[in-house]
């Protein structure tokens, strides 16, 4: 580490940003605290046997154990301590569920057997041998042996007898001495230990009064703790488990808790992603924990030392916001090294940006994914400026600010890129730009986006308000407005009311008839849903009601593949969500409905239909469809199966069971089909919009691309007539035929019109 700058004058981490952003921080203005110092520590473990507090010092090292090794150490009972148990205490096995909750110590002891064994003897050696051999001679199977003495040890000698005993039995031996005690209390701030179970210190009464964020922080944690502490409160939800645990190590770490809860909520919150989060929640626990170190524990080595692990993960992605939590690690670096915590070379600052900057590279040049390639460009110009800090040359910055006015620019057509970074990547170059007349403008640009951005979605707020007072049956009036509204709100920052527009803007087509527009707008916000969960760690409820709103578009339009697919993603998403039991009884209500309409369509099929579902009774079945397998069987001829399976019951007659399926066929939903129905896997296949009277049919071949195609083509048709007839425009034909031909041969999309057949 570079020595230029006296380390009292050094900027630490935590005072630059507890500067920056407060409200990060505890507000609470008093602390309960505790006072000792490591003299009168070391001077009170050195007399603990004059002062008959031997049973004392045996408590105070079980609790001490409990906080630093495992929580889950039983009392020794007796009247000395372990009794004749030999072992002082030991481990409490306990089942892998709970384990993996534990946010102290280490969760692996819950599986294993470990001893303890406490001593204040000056002849510590003799006394380790000692009580080794004794525990030994249980013939327990303890893997770990933990001897902790009130007595210094020396290193040298502390190895030499850890390596002797454990050669000689077989178990891994651990000795902790006093510097371990001292250290573990007064530096990792238990001092709480010695002043309740060894009497020494002085707790300092204070009024303790919590700040408002605070005490809403608290109380949050407390709740968040009591529920991560049943095994069966999250039983098929366990991607919400990880985003509680997230949350929790976050409230503690804005809490200003001591370190070492910090910290071990943050290996929860990472464990508990590593089994069952998404990648995502795996790379912001990992993220969160090293942010953490470095911004409230001023460490800056633990950033250092887990920087390429975190690369490692993150750097082969082709996602540029995942990159992104890797470019604001690379700043730590950076931050590092101009404010000499840290030299460029023990930063490995050269290869480590190397490597970033040409992933970034690569994504920037995308012009496929015009948001990925912005967020990289803007990640690439970040570095660039960090560079050019680190080398105190202003000259170098000023060409930087217009490429960033540049980037302002390109994201004005782009509703996904954050608005959010560029404020706060502003104001913090602020420090740096000085009176550059670039950064002035760029100042004024990203006043000027973010008042054009804000100006829109306020507007489109009035529109969504509006079309919520009106009812389906001014359906049309709904379009408009919606239509508007969900073009003004497609911004980051207005996603939860760009859904719900979405939402109400797709039961408006299908109130209208314009199933295509309807399933388009459906999925536009079913897609919008799952981006925020994905960067937000947390799905929301009201993703269940959307898929089930895709699930019966597709049974009305016959689209087999979507509604299936739909059916079996609505009832993943139920069984991962925390939904309250009269939620999941309405999702089971949702989901017996569909499966009657979807049972009636299929008892309506052409016999040249039925056969190409004959594979689809087991898929049917897997899903939990049961009447909708039932009537595909009945109708291929399989009564005779229905019977075996007891599904048409033994006394009923074969009449009876006739006229059963008959009235489910006969039921309204079935009577007036939409179109043809859909498979996706014949040669060609057709879809059929309806706009104003107009058939609209379009023919496609069922390829990927072509399917894709003619769904947009038949959404597109659908949404832009729906409102024309206030522009006077009437239709003058009852049918209109589009067909999609794919080629190599044209390298831009082209169309041709055969006036004859119009």
């Amino acid at each position: 580490m570079t020595d230029d700058l006296p380390t009292e004058k050094r900027v630490s981490p935590s005072e630059f940003m507890r500067q920056l952003r407060p409200e990060y921080y505890s507000d609470t203005e008093d602390h309960m605290a505790y006072q000792l110092d490591s003299t009168t520590l070391e001077y009170c473990l050195d007399t603990i046997t004059a002062r008959n507090q031997t049973h004392e010092f045996e408590i105070f090292c079980r609790k001490l154990c409990e906080r630093t090794i495992c929580p889950n150490l039983k009392p020794a009972t007796g009247p000395e301590g372990g009794g004749d148990s030999k072992a002082d205490t030991e481990t409490v096995p306990v089942a892998e569920e709970i384990a993996i909750l534990t946010y102290v110590g280490e969760p692996s002891s819950s599986q294993e057997r470990w001893a303890f064994a406490f001593s204040a003897k000056k002849k510590w050696a003799e006394k380790v041998r000692n009580d080794v051999a004794g525990i030994i001679e249980t013939g327990r199977g303890y893997q770990n042996i933990y001897c902790v003495t009130a007595q210094f040890a020396r290193a040298k000698d502390r190895a030499r007898i850890e390596d002797e005993l454990s050669n000689k039995y077989g178990v891994t031996v651990t000795i902790l001495d006093r510097s371990w005690i001292v250290d573990q209390v007064v530096d990792c701030d238990r001092k709480d230990l010695a002043y309740n179970y060894l009497g020494i210190g002085q707790e300092m009464v204070d009024a303790h009064r919590l700040g408002p964020s605070d005490y809403s922080r608290s109380r949050q944690l407390e709740d968040i703790e009591k529920v991560i502490d049943d095994p069966e409160a999250f039983a098929g939800m366990e991607m919400q488990r990880v985003t509680e645990a997230l949350i929790a190590a976050k409230l503690s770490r804005n809490l200003e808790c001591p370190r070492t809860e910090t910290d071990g909520r943050f290996a929860r919150a990472v464990r508990l992603a590593e089994r069952d989060g998404t990648f995502r929640q795996k790379l912001v626990a990992r993220y969160e924990q090293i942010w953490t170190a470095f911004w409230w524990f001023d460490d800056v080595p633990y950033l250092n030392d887990n920087y390429d692990a975190f690369e490692a993960l993150v750097i082969d992605t082709d996602h540029a916001k995942n990159l992104e939590l890797l470019c604001n690690l690379a700043q730590l670096l950076f931050n590092s090294v101009i404010h000499q915590h840290l030299s460029s070379d023990e930063a490995k600052l050269d290869e480590r940006i190397s490597r970033l900057t040409g992933r970034l590279e690569s994504m920037a040049v995308d012009t496929e994914r015009p948001n990925n390639a912005l967020e990289a460009q803007t990640s690439l110009l970040v570095i660039q400026i960090n560079k050019a800090a680190l080398r105190q040359d202003h000259k170098e910055l000023s060409p930087l600010w217009p490429q960033f006015s540049e980037v302002v620019k390109q994201a004005r057509g782009l509703g996904e890129f954050s608005a959010e970074r560029l404020i706060q990547l502003v104001e913090v170059f602020g420090n740096i730009a000085g009176s550059d007349p670039g950064y002035a403008q760029l100042v004024d640009d990203v006043a000027e986006f973010v008042s054009e951005r804000t100006g829109e979605a306020q507007g489109a707020l009035v529109l969504l308000k509006r079309a919520q007072q009106l009812d389906f049956e001014s359906n049309f009036e709904m379009i408009r407005l919606l239509g508007k509204a969900a073009r003004q709100l497609t911004k980051k920052e207005y996603a939860e009311s760009l859904i719900e527009a979405l939402q109400l803007l797709s039961l408006a087509y299908r109130s209208a008839g314009m199933l295509w527009a309807a399933r388009a707008s459906c999925i536009f916000a079913m897609a919008s849903i799952f981006i925020e969960a994905e960067e937000d760690n947390d799905l929301p409820a009201y993703i269940v009601p959307t898929v089930m709103m895709l699930a019966w578009i597709a049974v009305e339009l016959r689209h087999i593949p979507d509604a299936l697919e739909a059916i079996r993603l609505a009832q993943r998403c139920a069984v991962s969500l925390p939904l309250d039991d009269a939620s999941k009884e309405r999702v089971s209500k949702r989901v017996m409905e569909f499966d009657l309409i979807l049972g009636s369509q299929i008892l309506n099929l052409s016999s040249a239909e039925l056969q190409r579902l004959v594979q689809l009774p087991d898929v049917l079945g897997g899903l939990g469809l049961y009447q909708s397998r039932s009537s595909l069987l009945y109708a291929l001829g399989h009564e005779t199966t229905l019977r075996e399976e007891g599904m048409i019951p033994e006394e009923e007659s074969a009449q009876g069971a006739a006229e059963f399926f008959t009235l489910l066929a006969s039921q309204p939903a079935s009577s007036n089909p939409h179109g043809p129905l859909i498979f996706n896997e014949a040669e060609s296949e057709c879809f059929v919009a309806r706009v104003q009277g107009v058939r609209v049919e379009v023919y496609h071949q069922c390829s990927e691309c072509s399917i894709l195609v003619a769904e947009a083509v038949a959404g597109s048709i659908e949404a832009l007539f729906a409102t024309a007839v206030e522009l006077g425009v009437a239709a003058h034909t009852e049918k209109f035929t589009i067909t999609i031909h794919e080629t190599s041969e044209d390298k831009t999309p082209d169309f041709r019109i055969k006036s004859e057949e119009m």
